[in-house]
């Protein structure tokens, strides 16, 4: 009664969307990260003086037959940070989600 937009916004909604928030950026990164370096492996991310797993992928393909660890170190690398940040997510949205049991 007499309150201001801001203030219901930061008083009621912003705690309530948050969590949601937290929770939908956390399993969203994996997909941004598999995604840029799909593009760069590509070539149509990032460019090749900059530093990306993309990258590495892409140059470590000319010497696989003689070196494959080049090429099993930065996929294993998107492989281990997709799958932590989604099990990060995972735990979030159980943790914040008030309709699911124990």
């Amino acid at each position: 009664v007499g309150a201001t937009p801001g203030r219901i916004a930061l008083r009621h909604v912003l705690p309530n969307v948050a969590p949601l928030l937290v929770v939908f950026a956390s399993l969203a990164i994996p997909g941004l990260i598999l995604t840029e370096a799909a593009l760069s492996f590509l070539g149509f991310g990032v460019q090749v003086p900059l530093p990306s797993w993309g990258n590495m992928l892409g140059e470590a393909q000319r010497f696989f037959r003689t070196n494959p660890g080049n090429i099993l170190i930065p996929g294993l690398m998107i492989y281990v940070t997709s799958l932590a940040l989604f099990l990060i997510g995972s735990g979030l949205r159980d943790a914040f989600d008030p309709r699911l049991g124990d």
